[in-house]
């Protein structure tokens, strides 16, 4: 089967999928079930993954999100965490992963503001559409090893989720403040990269928490990742009029700010002692 897989991605989307992560929910039987997308930074030495309140609907514990790996296994997100905090007003949870780094991703840097470059009138969002997912939920019997025949495709140039496929939807920037950004998105009669012109795109229920970023003059791969895409927010609600609306990066960074201050980290001393 694996040979029939084909991976339409170039190099410049093979490297922005690797900003994001598909995210699972954990129920009450064992059973994963697809979610929402989470996001992946870096500031000032500490790595977090960050995702969309919303995806925890009031009820899900944080200890029940997941995110699948090419091993084949769920892994739970509390386990890569040093600490989270849910801002329910913003509509993000913040996860502090410290020096714990996912294998095979990219992480943002948020220590860079420099955007020469980069196309400072449109911005990308990335994230996993709902309606791209083969399989909506996992069943807990499941090894991993018919998870990996599955869902993984694996050649000379990397791991491929065929669980979850990304989608990359381009926008024209139409508010770019301290609060949120903003674009827009008509799903009917697009051209999409590698299917052409459809009829209708894909909805983009299942991209919240997703990656909204700025990219290179001419969508690029440059020497560097940290030259070809630039932070700009995280990607929280597609509106019925078309609209899509997401948290701004200073937004991203004051509540990053705000969770350090609250949550600082505490180091223990232990002193060797002789029996």
């Amino acid at each position: 089967m694996s040979n029939k897989f084909t991976y339409q991605s170039d190099d410049y989307d093979q490297q922005s999928q690797r900003f994001v992560i598909p995210l699972y929910i954990k129920d009450e039987l064992g059973n994963y079930e697809y979610s929402s997308t989470g996001t992946l930074v870096r500031s000032k030495g500490h790595h977090f993954i960050i995702f969309a309140a919303h995806a925890l609907d009031g009820v899900v514990e944080f200890k029940d999100v997941y995110t699948f790996s090419s091993d084949g296994d769920f892994y739970q997100i509390m386990s890569f965490a040093i600490g989270h905090q849910v801002f329910e007003e913003e509509d993000i949870v913040i996860v502090d992963c410290f020096n714990r780094v996912l294998e095979n991703k990219n992480y943002f840097n948020l220590d860079i503001k420099s955007m020469n470059g980069f196309d400072k009138k449109h911005f990308a969002w990335t994230g996993f559409p709902t309606s791209k997912s083969k399989s909506k939920k996992v069943h807990k019997s499941s090894s991993k090893e018919a998870l990996v025949n599955k869902f993984v495709y694996i050649d000379e140039t990397g791991n491929y989720f065929k669980n979850a496929k990304y989608f990359t939807i381009i926008s024209k920037v139409l508010t770019n403040n301290k609060i949120k950004i903003s674009g827009v998105y008509d799903r009917k009669g697009v051209n999409l990269k590698y299917q052409g012109d459809v009829s209708m795109g894909p909805h983009p229920q299942g991209m919240s928490g997703g990656a909204m970023y700025f990219f290179s003059k001419n969508q690029i791969l440059k020497s560097s990742i940290e030259d070809t895409f630039r932070f700009a927010g995280i990607g929280i609600e597609y509106k019925k009029d078309n609209s899509i609306i997401g948290v701004s990066r200073l937004k991203i960074i004051e509540l990053i700010e705000k969770f350090d201050s609250e949550n600082p980290m505490q180091f223990k001393l232990v002193q060797n002692s002789l029996v």
